[in-house]
């Protein structure tokens, strides 16, 4: 809960000076809570999520998998 409560505090910080930067940004990680858990309260599980930006010079997108593949993907059971 402490987490919690110092994350909140910060807010209106990076409201106004970290979030205006992405545009800015050749490249944003972002954290974020698992959408395979519901009411996931240990937050053990993240969701993470890499933006890049196109044409940027020596800067090559990256893939979790190749273009064109055809991916098919089960969950872990317990996770659901």
């Amino acid at each position: 809960q402490s987490i919690k409560a110092s994350i909140e505090a910060r807010k209106l910080d990076f409201d106004g000076y970290v979030d205006p930067q992405k545009q800015y940004a050749d490249a944003v990680i972002e954290v974020l809570p698992t959408q395979l858990i519901p009411d996931d309260n240990e937050r053990k599980v993240l969701r993470v999520r890499l933006v890049m930006k196109e044409g940027v010079k020596n800067f090559n997108p990256v893939f979790l998998f190749d273009e064109g593949s055809t991916v098919s993907w089960i969950p872990c059971g317990r996770k659901l």
